[in-house]
């Protein structure tokens, strides 16, 4: 694809996107010699215009109108004129950041609302539990019938829960070595294997614990109570509420998107493979692009998207994905 426009073409495409996302409007040939103070006739750019159009990177709605990019335009603009897996924490955006006097190690929810506003677009965080995992699990007695269990996971969450036996016939030294169990068995298991990996330890607990079929359950059914969840949190929902680019009767179905499912998933265009992008700009007036993070130490933040509208400034989201990626790691390798 990236043979498809000589030298001269690609230069002239670049500038009349740059203008169209700059603008949002039809890019007409005199315009473009105008803004960009081209050292050409009006006449080079539309012949420049016209080639564009037969292979479907430019599209004309009026017959004296100007010139828009075409979906094939788009992708062929972010992937080939914009897209640079090496330009990583751009100068620019590390000046807005300093301007607000955020500092490399923020935190995502800082960083994103903040810069999701200066670039103009909404930032969506995607995370599932799926890979969260146990880490120290502890018991506080509380009376002769109630203690408390607390649970640490891979993420930092700490999750505190009562556990009441009166009446159980259960001694106190039996959830102890019940613990002790759990400690040695069960650490590292993924949260939402732990009810079932508890269960398969009734060998085990049959040989050491009085009452053992009574503790498992209750461990079963009232601590170890983790279903997988995948959440979204957006940044700047308002650039697209009250994107003018965005009609009305598309909002709602771009909020269930960015509230209710995984971003990356929606997406069929993959932009860099290797990099874990993903581009999409098929649907009417939006641009969406995604970035999957992957994290060895189990993080639960699993996305990262930024979404806009159709002249989305492309190069800025790329770098602000880049950015949060990185603030991310960061923040998360210093806890």
């Amino acid at each position: 694809m990236t043979n498809l426009l000589k030298e001269k073409e690609n230069y002239y495409f670049k500038l009349i996107v740059d203008l169209y996302i700059e603008t949002g409007e039809p890019v007409a040939s005199k315009t473009l010699v105008e803004r960009f103070k081209l050292n050409c006739s009006s006449a080079t750019i539309r012949n420049v215009m016209a080639r564009l159009e037969e292979i479907n990177f430019l599209e004309k709605y009026h017959i004296s109108g100007g010139r828009v990019p075409s979906t094939t335009g788009l992708e062929y603009y972010a992937k080939y004129l914009i897209y640079n897996p090496q330009k990583y924490f751009n100068e620019k955006l590390e000046d807005l950041l300093a301007k607000r006097r955020i500092k490399i190690d923020a935190t995502l929810e800082e960083a994103a609302s903040i810069v999701s506003e200066m670039v103009g677009v909404t930032v969506v965080a995607t995370s599932n539990n799926g890979s969260e995992t146990l880490k120290s699990i502890q018991l506080t007695p509380l009376t002769d019938s109630s203690a408390i269990v607390v649970i640490v996971t891979s993420t930092g969450r700490v999750e505190s829960k009562m556990f009441n036996f009166e009446n159980e016939n259960i001694e106190i030294n039996d959830l102890k070595i019940a613990i002790r169990l759990f400690k040695e068995r069960l650490i590292d298991t993924p949260l939402i294997e732990l009810s079932l990996k508890a269960q398969a330890l009734m060998p085990i607990f049959s040989q050491q614990i009085k009452n053992f079929e009574i503790i498992l359950e209750k461990f079963v059914k009232k601590v170890f109570v983790f279903e997988e969840e995948t959440k979204t949190k957006s940044f700047n929902k308002g650039a697209i509420i009250l994107s003018k680019n965005i009609q009305r009767e598309e909002l709602a179905h771009i909020l269930d998107l960015i509230e209710n499912h995984s971003v990356w998933e929606t997406i069929e265009n993959n932009l860099d493979e290797d990099n874990n992008i993903k581009l999409d700009v098929s649907r009417p007036n939006l641009s969406i692009i995604s970035k999957k993070i992957d994290f060895a130490n189990n993080e639960n933040i699993k996305e990262l998207s930024v979404v806009g509208p159709s002249n989305i400034n492309f190069e800025d989201s790329f770098e602000l994905l880049n950015m949060l990626e990185k603030i991310l790691k960061e923040k998360k390798h210093d806890n």
